[in-house]
This record gives C-alpha cells, structure tokens and sequence, in this order.
C-alpha cells in the first residue's frame, strides 16, 4: 500500500502522521496501544525511515503517542479537560488570580499527569513480566521430578 503522494500535496511524513491519527480515531488503535513499528510502516508505504520518524516526532508533539526505549510507540490516552480552576484546585493552588496559573501551566500540569499514569502502567507491566520470569527461573532451578 502507498500513500496518495499524487492526490496529496502535503509531505509524506504529514500524510503517516494523519494515517495513524485516523485509526485513533476511528478506534482501530486504542489508548495504551502499540503504534505499527517504523519498519512496519517503511515496508507498508515505501518510504524510508526518517520520514516515518517524522510522523512520529510530529505525533508525540501533539500529544497523541509516547514512545518507550525498546518496546515501541504507544497511543496516549486522552487528557482529561479540565477548565483552569479545576487544574489549579487539583494542583493545590488557590483561585485568586494572583496565583493561578496560567493557561500553558495547566495544560503541562495534565500533560505531566497523563505522562505519569503511562508511566505506572509501563512500571506495573514490567513488574508483572519479572514476576512470570522470576517464577520460571524458580521453577527450572527446583524441578519436581
């Protein structure tokens, strides 16, 4: 499969980076998901790796996916929308306009906290590989004959 280069005059990295925002959200790729691999997606469209790290950069920077070192790329789950008196009041800020913080602030202060839930999941996930690891490695050391 090739994108539409002909029909389409935005570059290719922009049309990967649409592609994937379409199976998001049309539900093909749900939040906690794996992103199709670059080379899954080099092979599925003909174009070479940097162009499909593009996407992905262009993906990450919208807040859409996260990558993890050696595992892959992964869909974000969705921030929740909170107004910014409900930001500042989770945050343990007051509501006087002296001291709320501004509206870049807020949306960081989610964006970190969608990227710690992500993280304790990754670490749970983890967690439970080394248990299964651990309990084979048991295991073959004690065999019962």
């Amino acid at each position: 499969m090739t994108l539409p280069l002909e029909d389409d005059s935005r570059p290719p990295y922009v049309q990967v980076a649409e592609y994937l925002r379409r199976q998001v959200d049309m539900g093909e790729l749900a939040p906690g998901d794996k992103v199709p691999s670059s080379r899954d997606l080099q092979e599925k469209f003909g174009l070479a790796s940097a162009t499909i790290q593009n996407a992905f950069r262009l993906l990450k920077n919208e807040g859409l996916i996260y990558s993890v070192q050696g595992r892959g790329s992964f869909v974000r789950r969705p921030a929740p929308e909170l107004d910014a008196s409900e930001a500042g009041q989770q945050a343990g800020e007051t509501s006087s306009a002296d001291t709320s913080p501004s509206p870049t602030a807020d949306v960081r202060y989610v964006q970190l906290s969608q990227e710690v839930a992500d993280l304790r999941a990754d670490v749970a996930a983890i967690r439970e590989t080394l248990t299964g690891v651990l309990e084979m490695l048991r295991a073959s050391e004690n065999p019962t004959d």
